[in-house]
């Protein structure tokens, strides 16, 4: 449904997508002949509502199963709602499932032409952005060659460019970006960037953090096919980092030892203080760790964060130029002196790094660390300071 003269692009209400799911094929016959019901309902997307400025960016994140894909194929038309509206205003086209609308046995000329049809868009239209099309996708000397020589990452770059080239007014890109190369995924972002400088709107689906803190004005963060949290970029993305970290470290929590693939590994974060803590306490948390070899170089880290995720201070070993641990077992402690921190609640976050401290081997995440409040200063740190009035 088409909004005209509004402030808005796209606007969500009450969306919600019911999937029918049978033990067997021959159950959808038995249901239609008896009149009895053999499927159970699957529930992808649940009262879904929210609202899009024009020009804005919106970042779609969460777990696989969220409903992201339902979500962002409702928006695009691809799929029919059970409940609820949606409303925009102007094009939209969206870069989802990689290979919809193209043919193999076609060459990737044939198949721009092909998908602009599938589109309902004139080939006048498609022959004017044709040679702004094969340029951007650097694919000129494979542009008449069958798309199935092609590969997934040459298909993304075919797809990608035809759908921005188009220029629509809400574009929905999907995680197909994440089977490019790093130089074309940079392309993209400029893009789409680009895009957004103009005035149009992108809806942005990814399982990259970075990208999506970088480019996204705003986040949703959908969990068991509902809003869990919509705003602002930086204040939902480290909640749903704090969220995924400590479900991480509950899922390990049963873990007897290290594994090759998780090379050392933080057997236990404790905070030595007695609960709430003073403020003003010197803050003293304990980490003891294991690997699976007495010569592996490992650095450790920990962060405080507020408890809506966002930080409030990191240090570690590679952060500090200290050189990397060694050792089948090592306990490390790690104390803020005459801590400044107000009263709320916090959480700790700690992680073991590899000896260049890019890659992460495993983390923990210590929260409810409540500090008591004993004073009306707002905030979350106390700052000396001195008042003059003249």
């Amino acid at each position: 449904m088409r909004m005209k003269n509004s402030s808005l692009a796209l606007r969500v209400s009450g969306l919600s997508k019911i999937y029918r799911l049978y033990d067997q094929p021959v159950d959808r016959l038995k249901e239609l002949l008896f009149r009895t019901q053999r499927h159970h309902d699957f529930v992808a997307l649940q009262e879904v509502s929210f609202e899009l400025p024009h020009g804005r960016t919106l970042g779609i994140i969460g777990d696989n199963g969220a409903g992201k894909s339902t979500l962002l194929q409702l928006i695009a038309g691809t799929l029919m709602p059970t409940a609820g509206k949606i409303e925009h205003d102007g094009t939209v086209l969206g870069l989802l499932e990689l290979g919809v609308g193209f043919h193999l046995e076609f060459t990737g000329r044939q198949n721009i032409f092909l998908y602009g049809d599938v589109l309902g868009l004139p080939r006048r239209q498609i022959q004017r952005r044709l040679d702004e099309i094969i340029a951007f996708a650097e694919l000129a000397a494979f542009i008449d060659q069958p798309l199935k020589t092609y590969s997934t990452g040459m298909r993304m770059r075919l797809a990608f460019s035809l759908i921005a080239s188009l220029e629509p007014d809400i574009l929905i890109v999907d995680e197909a970006l994440s089977v490019g190369d790093m130089y074309f995924q940079k392309k993209c972002i400029d893009r789409m960037t680009e895009l957004r400088n103009r005035g149009q709107t992108v809806i942005f689906c990814s399982h990259s953090m970075y990208q999506v803190s970088m480019f996204c004005d705003e986040t949703l963060w959908l969990r068991r096919g509902c809003i869990h949290r919509h705003g602002q970029t930086d204040q939902v993305i480290p909640a749903y980092e704090a969220w995924q970290a400590q479900r991480s470290a509950q899922r390990e929590q049963a873990e007897t030892g290290p594994r090759p693939d998780m090379p050392v590994r933080i057997v236990s974060l404790e905070l030595l203080n007695p609960l709430p803590c003073q403020p003003g306490d010197d803050l003293c948390f304990r980490l003891q760790l294991e690997s699976i070899r007495d010569d592996l170089p490992f650095h450790v880290a920990l962060s405080i964060k507020m408890d809506n995720g966002r930080g409030v201070y990191a240090t570690g070993t590679h952060l500090t130029d200290q050189p990397p641990l060694c050792g089948r077992r090592r306990e490390v402690r790690i104390t803020y002196p005459r801590s400044p921190l107000l009263g709320g609640f916090y959480s700790a976050h700690a992680r073991v790094f590899d000896d260049h401290g890019l890659m992460i081997y495993h983390e923990k995440v210590l929260s409810d660390i409540e500090v008591r409040k004993n004073s009306r200063d707002l905030g979350i740190c106390y700052l000396e300071n001195r008042w003059e009035i003249l």
